[in-house]
């Protein structure tokens, strides 16, 4: 299985259908097309692949390892000012 796809597993094991993995290759001309501008920023910044976007924000480049992907998924799912003190 490849990186990505335990990370899936194991995501969707953890928070069911609160999440949703999708692969996308950059290497196909459609994608690439899609992208342009998301490509011009890795360029730009000599970013690694992969790249991971959480709610269409990248977050995090040059590994999709479900202990590097979990927090930042938790953090997403995290109901707004829940963690501020009252």
């Amino acid at each position: 299985m490849e990186t990505t796809q335990v990370t899936e597993y194991y995501l969707k094991m953890r928070f069911g259908e609160a999440v949703q993995v999708e692969y996308i290759d950059m290497s196909e001309p459609n994608n690439q097309e899609e992208f342009s501008e998301l490509l011009t920023v890795v360029e730009d910044r000599d970013l690694p692949y992969p790249l991971l976007a959480i709610n269409g924000h990248l977050k995090a480049a040059g590994s999709a390892h479900y202990y590097r992907v979990l927090p930042l998924v938790e953090e997403a799912l995290e109901p707004e000012g829940a963690l501020q003190e009252t």
